[in-house]
């Protein structure tokens, strides 16, 4: 695999948080397949609102390091922020630049606080916590 942004092919596999994502070691970047952001930081979603990537989001000139052949589409995290990330429309992966996964935990403590709570009872539920 290489690295969307460098192009190095010092990218491999990064675990914390028992989510494995594809870290550069030469930029810092980190590219999460479908879901693992969403896993990561607790969310429904890899972004919290819907985006048509075609008419909203930016074409950029980054290419899939999953898919290889397709181009990544530059778009909000959150419509109110000014954190873009890129985001491949074949494979729904997402490339975040250098610290910009710590700035999404940050805003993902605000995003989804009920599916967060409803998540929590169904993990406790099956582990066979007893809850009334």
């Amino acid at each position: 695999m290489n690295c969307p942004k460098c192009e190095s092919t010092n990218i491999g596999p990064f675990s914390h948080e028992g989510v494995e994502f594809d870290f550069c070691s030469d930029c810092k970047g980190i590219w999460c397949d479908h879901g693992e952001l969403a896993n990561y930081v607790e969310t429904i979603d890899d972004h919290p609102e819907r985006t048509d990537l075609e008419k909203e989001g930016t074409l950029t000139k980054l290419t899939c390091p999953k898919c290889t052949t397709k181009t990544l589409y530059e778009m909000p995290y959150q419509k109110s922020q000014n954190l873009l990330i890129d985001k491949c429309l074949t494979c729904s992966g997402l490339w975040l630049d250098f610290k910009e996964l710590a700035t999404i935990q940050k805003l993902a403590v605000n995003i989804d606080a009920k599916g967060k709570l409803e998540r929590t009872i169904k993990r406790m539920k099956d582990k066979g916590f007893a809850l009334k």
